[in-house]
């Protein structure tokens, strides 16, 4: 029996552990500043970020939802919950497609259109980069002397980034773009029948979901290293665009790594670098604990409710 060497997935766990060397070697480092800074977990401004956070995964479902009644392929509210949840645990296997993949059997089982399917996914993916997008260029705006590396000169490229954004999310516009990908792959042809405003209203939705969670961001850094509330925006830009890249890096299972990355190095602006490090690794263990743990909630619930259902008929 012959094996296949993997040399994909040993590129991919390499550049993941390259980061983590990286980022331990520079709080090693400088391991006497981080000694002498006030990292004192508080244990309320905890509880209320962890509450917090976890309520805008549920914004997030709730665009999902408007979306598949939209295109008209919705289940009931209680088992789009459970799908998107149970989707979830797809980011943490490398290659993202795993967590769409998941949800597409899971429509597909219900007996709605693949090509729908299809479709709602493309669309909540492209409205959630675009609501993250948004997010961080508010914050490349207001916290303008906060980024070294960005001058004042850059207004018109921002605008028209923005209206660059807009314009695609158009449905005319996004129906061309995945009528070119499905041409590509040799498949039939799509017609989006959302509306731009409806689009609109879900990337509102979407933006709504990266601000609440941008709250309980800077709630749980404060939790751990005093920050103002001034600095609300700047971690809320900070939390969408290290998601983000830890999304579109399909290498790493759940961004592990790359967000981190890009968290330590977009904080470093507000704080020292070694203590950007340690806020990175405990954003990622306290992120990961709430998504395990509404997975666990939501997977609980559905046992009890199956179980209630039996005692029902079994009585009946």
């Amino acid at each position: 029996m012959t094996g296949h060497f993997n040399y994909r997935r040993v590129i991919r766990w390499i550049i993941v552990f390259a980061i983590f060397v990286f980022l331990g070697r520079m709080v090693w480092a400088n391991w006497n500043q981080v000694k002498g800074t006030p990292l004192t977990p508080r244990p309320f401004p905890l509880i209320l970020s962890t509450l917090i956070f976890a309520f805008s995964y549920f914004v997030q479902i709730w665009a999902w939802y408007l979306i598949t009644l939209k295109l008209r392929v919705a289940v009931s509210f209680r088992k789009t919950v459970e799908s998107w949840f149970y989707s979830q645990l797809g980011k943490y296997l490398p290659g993202k497609v795993w967590l769409l993949l998941s949800r597409f059997y899971f429509y597909e089982s219900q007996g709605k259109s693949k090509k729908s399917i299809s479709v709602a996914l493309y669309l909540e993916t492209v409205t959630l980069l675009m609501a993250a997008g948004l997010v961080f260029f508010a914050a490349l705006v207001f916290f303008r002397e906060q980024w070294q590396f960005y001058p004042l000169t850059q207004y018109g490229w921002l605008v028209f980034l923005c209206f660059l954004g807009f314009a695609s999310l158009h449905p005319r516009i996004l129906q061309n773009i995945l009528n070119w990908i499905l041409i590509r792959f040799n498949r039939e042809p799509v017609s989006l029948s959302i509306s731009y405003p409806n689009v609109l209203w879900i990337l509102i939705i979407s933006i709504i979901g990266w601000v609440i969670g941008g709250v309980g961001f800077y709630l749980f850094v404060d939790s751990v290293y005093p920050v103002t509330p001034s600095y609300i925006l700047f971690l809320t830009g900070a939390l969408a665009i290290s998601s983000t890249l830890g999304l579109i890096a399909i290498f790493a299972p759940s961004g592990l790594g790359v967000r981190e990355g890009a968290l330590v190095y977009i904080l470093s602006f507000m704080m020292a670098s070694p203590i950007a490090v340690i806020i990175s690794i405990l954003t990622r263990i306290w992120m990961t604990l709430i998504e395990i743990g509404l997975i666990g909630m939501v997977y609980l619930l559905h046992q009890i409710r199956r179980q209630k259902g039996r005692e029902t008929h079994g009585e009946a």
